[in-house]
C-alpha cells in the first residue's frame, strides 16, 4: 500500500498534514480528504473532529504527494506551488483578514475572478 502525504491548506491560516495509506487514485484521495475535513459528511476524521478547524471549502487547497489542487464548487483544479504561495501572500495581506482568513480568501478569489472577466 502506498503512503500518500496529504496537506489540507487553509490559505493564510493553517496547514494540516497526515499520511493516507492506500492505492487510490489522486481523484479518490481528494474526495476522501474532502469528506474527512467536512462537517456533516459522515466520514469526518478524528483529527478533524477533535480540532477547531472549519470545514474544507471552495478555494481551499489540498496537496497530495506534492501535487496541489484547489477545491471548486464541483471538483478540483490542479494548481502550482507558485499559485499556492501567491494565494497565501494575497490572503495574508487582504484587508478582510481582520475578520478571518476565510473572509480574506473569498475576497481575493472574487477579485481574481473580476480580473479574469475584465480581460475577456
Amino acid at each position: 500500500m502506498k503512503r500518500n502525504i496529504i496537506h489540507i491548506i487553509y490559505p493564510a491560516d493553517k496547514v494540516v498534514s497526515f499520511v493516507h495509506e492506500s492505492d487510490d487514485t489522486v481523484e479518490n484521495i481528494l474526495e476522501i480528504a474532502f469528506g474527512m475535513f467536512n462537517h456533516g459528511s459522515g466520514s469526518e476524521s478524528e483529527l478533524f473532529l477533535k480540532s477547531n478547524y472549519r470545514s474544507l471549502s471552495v478555494n481551499d487547497i489540498v496537496a497530495v504527494n506534492a501535487l496541489y489542487f484547489q477545491c471548486l464548487s464541483f471538483g478540483w483544479k490542479e494548481v502550482t506551488a507558485e499559485f499556492v504561495n501567491d494565494l497565501e501572500d494575497e490572503v495574508e495581506n487582504n484587508p478582510n483578514m481582520i475578520y478571518s482568513p476565510w473572509h480574506a480568501l473569498q475576497d481575493v478569489m472574487w477579485n481574481r475572478q473580476d480580473s479574469v472577466m475584465e480581460t475577456v
